[in-house]
């Protein structure tokens, strides 16, 4: 039995009609296509994901900003709220001073004994 060399086998050593090595070949081309195409998506969602992180970060600083605007706006609110709250109450005091001055002058016997019933009072509730 002689070889014939244009009958090989499918496992010839011809490296030009070898099933295999096509096939080996064309699998390393789409798995280098793939790895491309893989790199491509990821590139693309990181950049993707790079703007959304601007956006939001934008955004918050935005918010950040406006918060700190009302923030000042309340404290400010709340200093003059203070501010007119204390001068009442001062009103009231000066008020409520004169009255009792006024009350004294008038009628010193019984503001002498209020105030002496009024601190027994408070003087009791103080010991126990």
């Amino acid at each position: 039995m002689t070889e014939n060399p244009s009958a090989e086998s499918a496992f010839g050593s011809s490296p030009s009609h070898d099933p295999f090595q096509a096939a080996k070949a064309s699998a390393m081309k789409a798995a280098e296509e793939l790895r491309a195409a893989a790199a491509q998506k990821a590139s693309e969602f990181r950049n993707a994901a790079e703007t959304r992180a601007q956006q939001f970060r934008s955004t918050a600083e935005q918010k950040a900003s406006d918060f700190k605007e009302k923030a000042s706006d309340l404290k400010e609110k709340a200093g003059e709220f203070a501010d007119h709250t204390f001068s009442e109450a001062r009103v009231r005091c000066d008020d409520l001073r004169a009255e009792a001055e006024k009350f004294a002058r008038e009628k010193p016997l019984q503001a002498l004994l209020t105030a002496f019933g009024i601190g027994f009072v408070v003087g009791a509730i103080l010991r126990r």
